[in-house]
């Protein structure tokens, strides 16, 4: 089986150190991980590298087949990004350099799963502002991501053993999520989620809720007209479509009963209108062990739930939980997908 492709982020944040923690801790995982991105923060690490170059993937697109390396000991197996930024008119600044170095290894690996070399991505920690700054304008994987698979339409998942939230709408200022929801976008995350459901975890016929935007859903308009004007309007055209959605359901009992009652009763997903709102409960729950999954993209993608982490760089105290996870859920996607087929 080709290796999962793997985009350590911003090589200045902690992206580095949680692969290498990782790669250390499971056996035989370097083999299985072909990193792409910058060298440095590995040299720096103190890890073994072994370079892959663009001519040696030339050729194993050739034969279909990319042959890890035959050494036994930890390593990072890596396709190392350009020392330089490609137009001076980015300037020479290391965080320029950076967000260039992000922003070229997630096109680069993506390129690799697409052309079947890879059977999956997954993502560390990238910087928004560097990535923008280095020319990349998005605001963030998700985004990215789509244009590079050519989707319009994507949905944000976060999941833990606990709680998995989809999101309406991603990385937008709080006061302009309520201009921007749609009965589309709603119908489309929530499609998207019972998909994934099906397709990724096996469940026939999952149960899925859709929380409100205002306190106590509105009120019936009281506290704002989005639940009556758009959420309740499309969760009525999901159902009519065969995607028995419920809701919209008060955020904050929603995940309270969500969390206390009995197994049997929760639900297999929720759909979130705004970031915040879904990921403050799965990282409360679980912030070592959730995984983002983007849905939609005609690739498996997944990635920790956390940030670049400037701060504890390089200090050793980065937590690896959340990348050893999002390893563990791609390569249990990639065996379910191909045990599909």
């Amino acid at each position: 089986m080709n290796p999962l492709a793997v985009t350590p982020g911003d090589p200045d944040g902690i992206g580095p150190e949680v692969v290498w923690k990782t790669i250390r801790e499971v056996r035989g995982l370097g083999a299985r991980l072909l990193c792409v991105g910058a060298r440095r923060p590995f040299e720096k690490l103190g890890a073994k590298i072994i370079e892959t170059s663009e001519e040696e993937l030339r050729l194993a697109l050739k034969s279909h087949r990319l042959r890890p390396p035959a050494s036994r000991e930890p390593h990072v197996w890596l396709l190392p990004a350009p020392e330089a930024v490609p137009s001076a008119s980015l300037g020479t600044a290391p965080a320029i350099l950076a967000g260039f170095q992000a922003g070229w290894s997630i096109k680069k690996a993506t390129r690799l799963v697409q052309r079947g070399l890879a059977t999956a991505l997954v993502t560390g920690p990238i910087s928004k502002e560097r990535l923008i700054a280095a020319g990349y304008s998005f605001p963030g994987h998700t985004e990215f991501l789509a244009h590079l698979c050519g989707k319009k339409t994507v949905t944000m998942m976060l999941a833990n053993d606990t709680l998995r939230v989809s999101l309406v709408t991603t990385h937008l200022a709080l006061r302009d999520v309520p201009g921007a929801l749609t009965q589309q976008k709603i119908i489309s995350a929530t499609k998207q989620t019972f998909n994934s459901l099906q397709a990724g975890w096996g469940i026939a016929r999952p149960r899925v809720a859709v929380a409100a935007l205002n306190p106590h859903a509105g009120e019936s308009g009281l506290f704002g007209r989005e639940e009556v004007e758009i959420i309740c309007p499309a969760i009525r055209k999901l159902r009519k479509l065969g995607y028995p959605a419920e809701g919209p359901f008060p955020a904050d009992t929603l995940f309270a009963k969500h969390v206390s009652g009995p197994l049997k009763g929760r639900f297999d997903a929720v759909v979130c209108m705004y970031h915040d709102q879904g990921l403050i409960p799965v990282k409360l729950l679980d912030f070592g062990n959730t995984v983002n999954i983007t849905l939609g993209l005609p690739m498996i993608r997944t990635s920790v739930d956390h940030g670049v982490g400037f701060d504890i760089a390089g200090s050793g105290q980065a937590d690896h939980s959340s990348f050893r996870a999002a390893v563990a859920l791609a390569e249990r996607l990639v065996r379910k997908r191909r045990s599909d087929r």
